[in-house]
């Protein structure tokens, strides 16, 4: 249940973005002979276009929001977007205030950029630039991520951040469900932020991530290692299995922290067809 709380928060936060560009659509995507431009103008432009690259050309590109705790980062949605606010009983919220971040990258013959990594550091660089954020770029042979390491706190002062999956955590031995230990990955996180974090419930044709049971333990391992670990177990078991199941390879993560502050982990898997 405390999981299902979460992901409502998460989708409550989405819904309420209206005629604003919202992350989980894809970046606008232009080509110009063997040069592509994605440009995205959301509350998220990283994530917007992380997505489009995972999904659009397969590339491994996991993304971690920052928490957001500066009011100043945030505008009513009334502001944003009044049709939509008017439409829904002149409704009032705070969203992040939109930014827009454009990036080109050359192709080759099949259209998959030509450097993933030089992309990607385009990426974050676009960002620290335009956004009061900081991002690093893990690289892991084909697998990247865009790792938040700075950010606004409550009285809008730059500081640098200990990720959230830098952090490490302790899973002690056990058989549990994959989306178990995953959740006891959370509660070690909580424990340690005091924000309010749920992990891993997606769900894609009514099939569930994480329901195998396996014996595992972490001891005292960062939790981005412990994720990827819980993923490739996952993909394993599912490999083996008759049924089909979707193929989750990477993760986003989203962070609030205005009000009741909260971070949301999600495991994804490419070509999704949420940004065709």
């Amino acid at each position: 249940m405390r999981g299902f709380v979460f992901l409502l928060a998460g989708l409550l936060v989405t819904s309420l973005i209206g005629g604003a560009q919202n992350p989980n659509d894809g970046a606008s995507v232009k080509g110009n002979g063997d040069e592509v431009t994605l440009r995205a103008e959301s509350w998220d432009p990283v994530l917007t276009i992380g997505r489009t690259l995972a999904d659009r050309y397969g590339i491994n590109v996991s993304v971690e929001a920052p928490k957001w705790a500066f009011p100043g980062d945030t505008e009513d949605v009334a502001v944003a977007d009044p049709a939509f606010s008017e439409r829904h009983d002149n409704i009032h919220y705070d969203i992040m205030k939109r930014h827009a971040i454009e990036v080109r990258f050359s192709t080759s013959g099949n259209r998959r950029p030509d450097d993933v990594a030089r992309l990607l550091r385009q990426l974050a660089d676009a960002a620290n630039r335009e956004m009061p954020y900081g991002y690093r770029l893990d690289v892991n042979g084909g697998d990247y991520a865009l790792v938040p390491t700075r950010t606004r706190n409550s009285n809008g002062d730059l500081e640098d951040v200990l990720p959230l999956l830098d952090r490490n955590v302790t899973i002690p031995l056990g058989t549990r469900s994959i989306a178990e230990h995953a959740n006891l990955m959370a509660d070690e996180l909580r424990k340690q932020t005091g924000l309010h974090i749920g992990c891993c419930q997606a769900l894609v044709a009514g099939v569930p991530w994480g329901m195998a049971e396996v014996r595992f333990e972490a001891d005292n391992k960062p939790a981005r290692e412990v994720l990827k670990w819980l993923i490739l177990i996952e993909q394993q078991v599912n490999s083996q299995a008759s049924s089909r199941h979707p193929n989750y390879d990477h993760w986003v993560v989203s962070c609030d922290g205005t009000g009741t502050p909260w971070c949301f982990i999600e495991v994804e898997g490419k070509f999704s067809s949420r940004c065709p």
